[in-house]
C-alpha cells in the first residue's frame, strides 16, 4: 500500500453524507493526526481545495493507513496544508468519576505528555482538540452527531 502523504485528503461516508479528513503527521506513540473538515456533504464536492482552506473542526488521532486497507476512507486527493496551520501544542481530556460523571479536564502538552488538571476551561481551552485516538466508529459517530468542540462537555 502506498505511504500516507502530508496532505492527503480521505472521504469518509457518515450516516448524514460524505465528510472529508486530512493527513497532517505521524506520531511514533500515539499514531496519525487528522484534520476533521467541515461540512458533511451528499456528494463529493467538485472543488475540495474550498473545503481544505477553510479552518478545521478540530484535530485528532485517527488510524488512516488502517482505515484505508479496510476501505472504511478513500484517498481523493492531496493537498497542501494550507498556510499559516499549526500543528496543536495542546490537548484536552475529560476526567471523569466512577459513575460516568464530568469531574475536570486534563490538557495534555503534546511534545512532553505532561497532564495539567484543570476543573473548568477557560475559552481558549474550550477550543483544543481531543487527546487519545479515535477508531472509525467513534469519528464516525461525531461526524454525524454534528460533534463540535465548542459542544463537547
Amino acid at each position: 500500500m502506498a505511504r500516507l502523504k502530508v496532505g492527503d485528503v480521505f472521504e469518509v461516508d457518515t450516516t448524514s453524507g460524505k465528510a472529508y479528513i486530512q493527513y497532517v503527521l505521524h506520531n511514533e506513540v500515539i499514531g496519525d493526526l487528522v484534520r476533521v473538515l467541515s461540512g458533511v456533504y451528499d456528494k463529493r464536492p467538485e472543488n475540495l481545495i474550498d473545503i481544505i482552506n477553510v479552518k478545521e473542526e478540530y484535530f485528532v488521532h485517527f488510524p488512516v493507513k488502517a482505515a484505508k486497507k479496510r476501505k472504511i476512507v478513500e484517498l481523493v486527493s492531496n493537498f497542501e496544508l494550507p498556510k499559516g496551520i499549526e500543528v496543536p501544542t495542546k490537548f484536552r481530556t475529560e476526567i471523569m468519576d466512577k459513575d460516568g460523571n464530568l469531574i475536570g479536564w486534563h490538557i495534555v502538552d503534546y511534545d512532553t505528555w505532561q497532564r495539567e488538571k484543570i476543573n473548568e476551561l477557560s475559552e481558549g481551552q474550550k477550543m483544543l482538540s481531543p487527546w487519545g485516538t479515535w477508531n472509525d466508529t467513534l469519528l464516525i459517530e461525531r461526524i454525524s452527531q454534528e460533534w463540535t468542540l465548542e459542544n463537547w462537555g
